[in-house]
């Protein structure tokens, strides 16, 4: 009886001990290649098993171990009689490595709370060195691969830090791609400027001011011509010296063109240039400082001009009549054709004063007269000063194509004299005359009239506002060799 029920107590502790081994072996490897190993602790666990008299104590084991009742083969008592199997402990642990549990035995009660110790860092004697291996691949893969060096025993800590540095960067690098952006916006080299020529040809200014002033002294007409050159250019199509260009249907034939004068002046300036800079100086430009340089010859202010305008490929006659002044437009008629230009009234007051130098041939003004009964000429505009009504009617007389002084008295200064004969009634061109009987316009001349620092200030930004006129840069047009003729 003895040996039977020993027989039958071996039988039901094998069987309960080999459902628990092979629980724990499931758990702690699923791969069905080290499934076999365990089966060596049989022994280690057989001499924990007899201590229970009854079968209460494998009970609790039992639940938790789920896959016990499936496996109860009983011809797993076999490997109960093989002794020499107490060393198979020391090789369960090796392939194991994947999961903390495997380092403590099956049948010992602590073995579940070992896997919750693990992860924590203040136990590193026993599991450290097992865990050590596996969490360094996984940070491997994401980019923080520089701080996996360092810390060995806890892995998850430094996989944490380096991942802000990784974000952070991002956000610097988006922001950087604006600044250019904003720095550099529409190219500044397509920008008018006074330094333009710095560079490359840094003594533009001066060759144009000599050659503008050598002229004039040989010629007094030479400046007001030039000064009367650039309305003409700018007023038509923009700054683009369009109106050098010479032949059949250009904007120099129109009958409003045929009076202007000092092409030749612009004609030596590029020649000069040219030698000392090839290719470089534009002709809108040199018409820009030879009006500038003849204001400044006549005693008018210096002022500084920007430049960096290039000339047209294009011009037509029929553009000059929409855009260019008529002598007989009313005060209406002219704000008009300076607002089309983006010039105020002020603006025209102001520029008006250039008519200050120069001259004009009778054909210009003599719609200003009408014959009388006796044959006579008379002015039809009855607010015309007799006395200069009759100067201008007998310095026409012997020829029509005479000239006469645009600033009575005062032809060859560049002064505030020209708004004083307006309040005189002694405007040449009825465009003067209207200035005065408009009473914004003549609030303006009157002031101009009394104070010359009042209109050399205003001249400096109005002169600046028209020969930025409808300029042209960088790829559009070109620079001409020749002022008279366009590139072949």
């Amino acid at each position: 009886m003895d040996r039977g029920r020993r027989r039958q107590w071996g039988v039901v502790c094998s069987a309960l001990l080999l459902s628990a081994l092979l629980a724990v072996a499931s758990a702690q490897s699923p791969s069905p290649a080290r499934a076999p190993k365990p089966a060596p602790s049989l022994p280690a666990a057989l001499r924990a098993a007899p201590r229970p008299s009854s079968p209460a104590v494998p009970a609790p084991k039992a639940p938790a171990a789920s896959p016990a009742p499936k496996q109860t083969p009983s011809p797993s008592a076999s490997p109960v009689p093989k002794p020499p199997t107490p060393r198979a402990p020391a090789q369960a642990p090796k392939p194991s490595s994947p999961a903390a549990p495997s380092a403590s035995p099956v049948p010992k009660p602590p073995a579940p709370r070992a896997p919750a110790q693990a992860p924590k860092p203040p136990s590193p004697p026993s599991a450290s060195p097992p865990p050590a291996a596996p969490p360094l691949p996984k940070p491997s893969p994401p980019p923080p691969a520089p701080s996996a060096p360092k810390p060995s025993p806890v892995a998850p800590a430094p996989a944490q830090k380096p991942s802000p540095p990784t974000t952070t960067p991002p956000p610097q690098k988006p922001s950087a791609p604006p600044s250019p952006t904003n720095s550099s916006p529409p190219t500044p080299s397509l920008a008018l400027s006074p330094n333009f020529y710095a560079a490359s040809c840094p003594s533009v200014e001066l060759a144009v001011n000599d050659v503008v002033r050598s002229a004039s002294t040989l010629d007094p007409s030479i400046p007001g011509k030039l000064l009367r050159m650039v309305f003409h250019d700018c007023f038509v199509e923009g700054c683009d010296a369009s109106v050098l260009i010479q032949g059949s249907g250009t904007e120099r034939t129109d009958p409003a063109n045929l009076s202007l004068g000092g092409f030749n002046v612009i004609d030596e300036a590029k020649r000069l240039l040219e030698a000392v800079c090839p290719a470089t100086v534009s002709c809108s430009d040199i018409i820009v400082l030879a009006a500038r340089d003849a204001v400044t010859f006549t005693g008018g202010p210096s002022v500084p001009v920007s430049l960096g305008r290039r000339d047209s490929l294009v011009s037509l006659a029929s553009n000059v009549r929409a855009n260019i002044i008529d002598t007989g437009f009313s005060v209406d008629a002219m704000a008009a054709s300076f607002a089309s230009k983006g010039l105020s009234l002020d603006d025209l007051v102001t520029l008006s004063g250039g008519h200050t130098i120069g001259s004009a041939h009778c054909g210009t003004f003599r719609e200003r007269f009408r014959p009388d009964a006796n044959g006579s000429m008379v002015p039809v505009d009855g607010t015309m000063n007799a006395e200069y009504a009759t100067e201008l009617m007998r310095a026409c007389a012997a020829s029509g194509s005479a000239a006469v002084g645009c600033d009575d008295g005062s032809a060859a200064a560049f002064d505030n004299r020209y708004f004083s004969n307006l309040l005189d009634g002694r405007g040449l061109l009825r465009t003067d005359a209207v200035l005065v009987q408009n009473a914004t316009t003549r609030a303006r001349v009157a002031a101009f009239a009394q104070s010359q620092d009042s209109f050399f200030s205003s001249w400096a930004g109005s002169f600046a506002r028209l020969t930025s006129l409808g300029v042209k840069t960088g790829s559009a047009g070109e620079v001409r060799r020749l002022c008279s003729s366009v590139n072949g």
